[in-house]
């Protein structure tokens, strides 16, 4: 039987740059999207060796924004994966959606070339603090994508939310959620994505902060949201499955999944990043440099490192930790060793400070993971295994 792969394309093509955002994506280089989504499927073509090996379990479309191209790109990078297409493949296929750059056509287009899922960024449900963080959309965009949706019989929905935002109070968010939830049932949102605020150094945003035109809530009140969120997701069926995911029952995101179980991935794109025979690497950020590289046959990975077993044992011990379940004592035992061999003075000390439980499975296993506290200082944690 052969395992599972994900595969991770990135599309960094955007209208416009949000002030908040870090990712690498491009304004105003439409002339080179053909260019770029053929160097796209031959760098595709160039991995045939392990998409032949491999069940493609997910694909996701991240940016960037993958809605903002023609559909009939994201038709084309589809039809190049179906050549490694076996039975019982692609049983999660992700875009990315901005409210703005969805048009029917296109959502008919994504769900003809096997997409079935649709992540759309809302963000919040303020007109004027879509325009604060530099988003195009406003709410009466959001609320047609859904309408473009449920008229195209898309029945997996993502919305992604951010948090605390400059001018938003508790109350406020209180109502972006209470928004998001009284829509779940009629246009089918399984899912709900919600982020911490990350201020980059040098953004638009940082400017507008440290030159008091906007202000974000203090600690307090963001601790606040913090429990708000949790709980009122939960009271309405979104379960918290991981640090900043919450689903309906079944509704998991399937490829970060993937990732969070130190599965194997392959990032196709500019920028792009890979985790494959115990070696993580990343694609160039230069657009250019990608098209021209891939066009002559030359290496596009600038970043490469292989992780030894200690490596690979800590990074398993972070990315479990960040599911809600966290995971077991004896899924360790695959690197041939005993997690309380190794990491005993982490986990003992991490437990003492209570950010970690580590329960007893009838004697004969444990099950570690995160307390309350814990999730909320979860950086604290990571720090232990870095």
């Amino acid at each position: 039987m052969k395992q599972d792969i994900g595969i991770y394309i990135h599309i960094p093509f955007c209208v416009s740059k949000c002030y908040y955002c870090n990712f690498v994506s491009y304004v105003n280089k439409e002339a080179l999207i053909k260019e770029y989504i053929d160097a796209l499927c031959m760098e595709i073509l160039r991995n045939a060796e392990i998409l032949s090996e491999y069940k493609i379990s997910t694909v996701y479309f991240g940016g960037g924004t993958p809605s903002y191209i023609d559909s009939k790109y994201i038709t084309q990078i589809m039809d190049t994966l179906n050549l490694f297409r076996k039975e019982n493949d692609f049983l999660e296929v992700t875009i990315e959606a901005n409210p703005n750059s969805i048009t029917l056509e296109k959502l008919q287009d994504y769900k003809k070339c096997g997409i079935n899922r649709i992540s759309i960024g809302l963000q919040s449900t303020y007109d004027d603090i879509l325009k604060i963080i530099g988003r195009k959309h406003t709410l009466e965009d959001f609320k047609n994508s859904l309408s473009l949706c449920k008229e195209a019989n898309i029945t997996n929905i993502s919305i992604d939310l951010i948090y605390p935002l400059p001018n938003l109070t508790k109350d406020m968010f209180d109502e972006t959620l209470n928004y998001v939830i009284s829509l779940k049932d009629e246009y089918n949102i399984k899912h709900i994505s919600v982020y911490n605020l990350e201020i980059h150094e040098g953004s638009r945003l940082e400017f507008l902060l440290n030159e008091g035109y906007v202000s974000i809530v203090d600690e307090d009140e963001e601790y606040q949201m913090k429990n708000l969120l949790d709980e009122k997701l939960e009271e309405n069926g979104f379960l918290k499955y991981e640090i900043s995911n919450y689903s309906l029952y079944g509704y998991e995101s399937k490829h970060n999944i993937n990732y969070w179980n130190q599965g194997k991935y392959l990032g196709f794109g500019v920028a792009a990043s890979s985790f494959f025979s115990s070696t993580r690497y990343k694609n160039t950020d230069n657009i250019e440099e990608y098209i021209k590289n891939i066009n002559s046959l030359n290496d596009i990975v600038v970043e490469k490192e292989s992780l030894d077993l200690l490596d690979l044992m800590k990074e398993f011990v972070i990315l479990k930790l960040r599911l809600k379940e966290g995971f077991k004592a004896s899924e360790f035992k695959k690197f041939g060793k005993d997690i309380f061999d190794i990491f005993s003075n982490e986990l003992n000390e991490l437990k003492d400070l209570g950010l970690l439980n580590i329960e007893s499975i009838n004697n004969k296993d444990y099950n570690i993971s995160l307390s309350k506290r814990g999730s909320e200082v979860a950086n604290i944690v990571w720090e232990k295994f870095i």
